[in-house]
């Protein structure tokens, strides 16, 4: 079993799938970064210096709050359409690394000789673990290039709350961490979304046997997301915190959200993988 776990692993990492994710979640960090510094920092840089060249007798003088790291990473920098952007491509980013490389060994007969030298178990369970750590890997490594970016012009200090700039009120999940360790709170919730992305990049894996396209299995999955996004979202607003297309972003979009919400549906979304790819396994029509 870890020879087959070992091998699908450097397979999943050194693919095309991946260094084209991984190529594409490092531009888009560089890009944000590069817009913040541009419209963020200096605009607030340029905003202190004039503060600061006002008479100590004006009521502006001093009132000036200054730019943190938070305002800059892409997990919560609200101001451009990054962050819409890498959450609302969350899947594509996940699925692209190793996601259809069961569907193209089942074509190639490649996955027949793997099950008969290791058997079904260890081939599907190798290669389900390559699948979830490679598409966790290429959506978290975007947010932790842009967490490293900011932090190289930007102070990891919290939010002043009183300066109404920060995306994340008082009463949501963490807000502690958000105001007082920022840092640990990007670390935390990209390991949320690390999760998420191993989540959607097995459903393409679960999807073969049962898809016959090669690119329906592909996009199944942002298809979906997009569904929990705008259709679920607007046909049942009350259960927004419980949607994982809405709390997996940092900004946290929806009020109500908490870890144990969190790790009740991401428990149970597991189990249903789990059951999913337990019952492909027992098909024998299928590979």
């Amino acid at each position: 079993m870890k020879e087959v776990i070992t091998t699908e692993m450097k397979k999943a990492f050194h693919s095309k799938g991946f260094l084209v994710a991984a190529l594409s979640g490092v531009l888009l960090a560089v890009i944000q970064t590069i817009w913040a510094y541009q419209n963020i920092y200096q605009v607030n840089m340029k905003e202190r210096n004039h503060i600061l060249g006002l008479p100590v007798t004006d009521e502006h003088y001093g009132s000036w709050f200054q730019t943190c790291i938070m305002q800059g990473w892409i997990g919560c920098e609200y101001y451009s359409s990054f962050n819409q952007f890498l959450f609302l491509s969350l899947p594509l980013f996940a699925v692209l690394p190793y996601s259809i490389s069961l569907y193209s060994e089942w074509k190639s007969g490649y996955a027949m000789q793997m099950l008969v030298r290791r058997g079904r178990k260890q081939y599907i369970t190798g290669k389900a673990l390559a699948v979830f750590f490679s598409g966790g890997c290429a959506i978290a490594a975007p947010l932790l290039i842009s967490l490293l970016l900011s932090a190289c012009y930007l102070p990891a200090v919290g939010i002043d709350p009183i300066s109404l700039q920060n995306v994340v009120g008082n009463s949501m999940m963490w807000s502690a961490l958000f105001f007082e360790n920022p840092v640990l709170y990007a670390i935390s919730y990209t390991g949320i979304v690390f999760v998420y992305g191993g989540i959607y990049a097995e459903i393409p894996l679960l999807c073969v046997g049962w898809m016959e396209n090669r690119f329906g299995t592909l996009i199944f999955p942002m298809l979906l997301h997009c569904m929990l996004f705008y259709g679920v979202y607007n046909l049942f607003p009350e259960f927004a915190a419980y949607n994982p297309a809405m709390f997996v972003n940092p900004s946290q979009l929806v009020f109500g959200i908490t870890f144990r919400g969190i790790v009740s549906v991401t428990v149970a979304i597991l189990a249903v993988e789990g059951l999913l790819l337990w019952l492909s396994n027992r098909r024998r029509d299928f590979l």
